[in-house]
């Protein structure tokens, strides 16, 4: 995903320092999230996710398999999210990418689900087929919008149009002043069952990290002693 591929996310300053996003993944999601964004970075991740595939079952080649993962990582590092996932199946072919924003501002009142509803039904590069599905949800971390929408991409030189299938999530945790936008997309549609079911249960364990404090160094330590 790129950055005018997250309407919602724009101007994210992202997630607070003192907590991480995650979820009970399974096998079948792959960790893209970079933190430097750099190719270097974005090829070591890549590479350590290709030996996790079974050589015997893939069915395209490990190095086509490390640059898609990287080019992906990259793209998707672009759009500023605090984490980035993708599904594959076991011959290595991409099945879903999901990525989560976090967006608010110090001191602005958060704008309630129905406020905010009509800035999630848009994606500037992209418009929906058709019309999108918005359900009122509840979960455990608060209250959520869930939106699924087939889009209609332009593609380069006007060539026509791409369709993909989006799955976006908007979450209002308790006790926080951001909003968390959970998007996943996909463009098999024969599949869309399967992966409509894959983030619907991953959803529900969505959760908030507490980073742990670092320990204080020898040098604060001995700076406190002598004071």
């Amino acid at each position: 995903m790129n950055e005018e591929e997250t309407d919602p996310a724009e101007n994210s300053p992202g997630l607070e320092e003192d907590h991480v996003v995650d979820f009970d993944f399974d096998d079948g999601w792959l960790p893209l999230t970079l933190h430097e964004g750099t190719r270097a970075e974005a090829r070591r991740v890549a590479s350590g996710l290709v030996e996790q595939f079974n050589p015997l079952q893939l069915g395209v080649s490990r190095s086509a398999l490390r640059e898609e993962l990287e080019q992906l990582a990259l793209d998707a590092f672009e759009s500023g999210p605090v984490l980035t996932t993708v599904a594959y199946t076991e011959g290595g072919i991409l099945l879903a990418e999901l990525s989560v924003f976090v967006h608010g501002e110090d001191d602005v009142r958060r704008p309630s689900p129905q406020e905010y509803l009509p800035h999630l039904v848009k994606w500037s590069y992209a418009e929906v087929k058709g019309e999108a599905q918005v359900f009122d949800v509840e979960l455990p971390l608060g209250p959520a919008i869930r939106i699924q929408a087939v889009l209609a991409e332009k593609r380069r030189f006007g060539w026509g149009k791409k369709l993909s299938e989006v799955l976006r999530y908007a979450v209002w945790p308790a006790g926080q002043e951001e909003i968390f936008v959970v998007e996943a997309r996909w463009l098999n549609f024969e599949r869309t069952d399967e992966l409509t079911d894959l983030v619907d249960r991953l959803m529900p364990t969505m959760r908030l990290l507490a980073v742990p404090a670092e320990p204080a160094t020898d040098t604060a330590i001995e700076s406190s002693t002598e004071s």
